[in-house]
Parts: C-alpha cells; sequence; structure tokens
C-alpha cells in the first residue's frame, strides 16, 4: 500500500471519527435539553376529602395570579380549571370555578365520580421549571337511618323475619344489629355477628344501598333489634311483644276460670249444706210437733175420764 492510499484511509477514518463524536455530542444536548426545558418539580401529595352534594376547593398556590404565568387543575391529563395569562384556558368543568385572587379551584355538587387523583400544574413569571402537586380526593357520602320492616311470622314455629335497610351511602360498608332479649329471669344485649349483609350499588350515582335480614323466634319473649350503619343507627324496633301479652292474657284468663270454678263450687257447697240444713230442721220441728200433738191428745182424753 502507497502512501497516497494510507493518507486517503486516515482522513476518511479522521472525518468518520468527527462526524461520530458530532453526532454523539448532538444526541446528549439534545437529551439534556428534553429532559431540562422545561422541567418539572414535584412537590407533596395532599389529600382532600368532600361529601356527595357538597364542595371542596383546590389550593394550587398560595401567590395571586400577577405572580403565575400559568395554572392548570388536571385530573388524568384532562384539564378542569385553571389560569393562562397569554393565552385563553380550554373548556372548563361546569362544576368548576377558578379563583384568581386565590389561585384556587372551587369545585361544587360533588359526586363520587369526582373521586381520585389531581395535578395542580404551576409556572411562576420568574420560574422557567413548572411545578406539580398531587391532590386525592375523596368523596363520600352518609348512609341513611336504618329502618326495619314489619316483621313477617309463621304463626305455628313462632319464627320470625324482618329486615333493616339503609340507603345512599359510600363506601361500601356493613350493618351491625344489636338485640337485646327479655326473658323471664334476665335481659341480654347481644350483637348478632350472623347476620349477613346485602350491599347494593346504584350503577348511576354509585352510591350503596344495604339490606339485612335478622331471624329470630318469639318463644323467648320480647326482642328489640337495633341497626347501624357507621355512626348512623336506627331506633329500636320491639318484636315479639304481642306473644309475651298474648300469653300474660291466656294466664290470666285461665287464673280468672279457676276462680270462678272455685267460687260457684264453694257457692254450690254452700248452698247444698244450707238446703240440707233447713230439711233436718223442718223434720225436727215436724216430729216435735207430732209429739206435743200426740201428748195433747193424751191429756184430753185423761181429763175427760
Amino acid at each position: 500500500m502507497d502512501g497516497k492510499e494510507q493518507n486517503g484511509m486516515a482522513s476518511t477514518w479522521s472525518r468518520y471519527h468527527f462526524l461520530t463524536q458530532r453526532f454523539s455530542l448532538d444526541l446528549l444536548l439534545s437529551l439534556v435539553l428534553t429532559l431540562t426545558w422545561p422541567f418539572t418539580v414535584t412537590g407533596g401529595a395532599a389529600i382532600l376529602k368532600g361529601e356527595v352534594g357538597g364542595n371542596v376547593t383546590f389550593h394550587c398556590s398560595d401567590k395571586s395570579v400577577k405572580n403565575i404565568d400559568l395554572l392548570y387543575l388536571q385530573r388524568d391529563n384532562v384539564f378542569v380549571n385553571g389560569y393562562y395569562e397569554s393565552k385563553k384556558v380550554p373548556a372548563t368543568w361546569n362544576n368548576t370555578k377558578f379563583d384568581r385572587n386565590t389561585s384556587s379551584v372551587f369545585m361544587d355538587n360533588l359526586k363520587v365520580s369526582h373521586s381520585g387523583e389531581y395535578k395542580c400544574h404551576i409556572r411562576y413569571k420568574d420560574e422557567q421549571h413548572i411545578n406539580e402537586d398531587s391532590i386525592t380526593l375523596s368523596v363520600t357520602a352518609k348512609y341513611s337511618r336504618p329502618l326495619f320492616s314489619p316483621p313477617v311470622c309463621s304463626e305455628e314455629t313462632q319464627n320470625c323475619q324482618t329486615t333493616c335497610t339503609s340507603n345512599n351511602g359510600y363506601p361500601e360498608s356493613s350493618m351491625i344489629v344489636q338485640a337485646i332479649v327479655t326473658s323471664t329471669n334476665e335481659t341480654i344485649r347481644q350483637i348478632w355477628q350472623h347476620v349477613k349483609s346485602v350491599p347494593s350499588p346504584n350503577p348511576s350515582t354509585l352510591l350503596f344501598n344495604i339490606t339485612t335480614t335478622v331471624s329470630y323466634n318469639c318463644s323467648n319473649g320480647e326482642i328489640k333489634f337495633s341497626c347501624s350503619v357507621g355512626d348512623v343507627t336506627s331506633d329500636e324496633f320491639s318484636v315479639c311483644a304481642h306473644q309475651e301479652q298474648q300469653s300474660t292474657d291466656i294466664v290470666i284468663m285461665t287464673a280468672i276460670c279457676i276462680l270462678v270454678v272455685v267460687v260457684v263450687m264453694i257457692a254450690g257447697v254452700l248452698c247444698w249444706r244450707r238446703w240440707t240444713g233447713g230439711s233436718m230442721r223442718l223434720e225436727r220441728v215436724n216430729t216435735n210437733e207430732a209429739v206435743e200433738i200426740s201428748l195433747c191428745e193424751k191429756n184430753g182424753e185423761k181429763e175427760a175420764a
């Protein structure tokens, strides 16, 4: 290989090496710029709580819009509401309002479907980066006061059933049934663990209705039930009181009947004794009168003689 060929190969290799290094440098610089312009500073996560039908306020910044270039409240990359100094913001949610004085987003008419993670994207005028804060919204609903249905009983076995129902609550929960059993000797307060709660969600509102069926027997006397969901408790519901009253009425009627029978028997005995005693006295009187008549007749005969 002569000198010209060696010089050509060296020149080609130098040009290739230079282009390769330049391409690598440009790629690295592009990657750095992509990551740092503008870069995002992520803050801590906050938890916001609300109730169905109520309202909450997302406090994204403690500065007014005079110091803010843009402020976006988003959920799953969907714009909710916010502010952009140099551009018009997209369409906002109907149940939200942006407060320019406090740089906050007000949301009312809350629904369960509004629950989730929201993100505040903020860029201040004196900064180039975007601050990002996460806010988790939790929407709950208080269950209605539980109500008992009229009991359904079997006259033969005295087995009964009643249901306790509570509506429009969130999240899903279970019902606790408490019973006060009153027997002849004592009163026992119990929590019935064997009952089962059946939750049924509403597909449109996502709220839950809970129903619990309670089975019991009235042979042991009166029972007072109460059921609760969370911090909501029903009024006391009394069952089997009529069976106890009927038993008491039967005992009273039986006692009265026995008393009447005893009184009648005593009166009969007294009447019989009185009637039999009068007959004996009448016989005695009749006998005495006969004796007296006989004596008188004898005395008369003697006088005549």
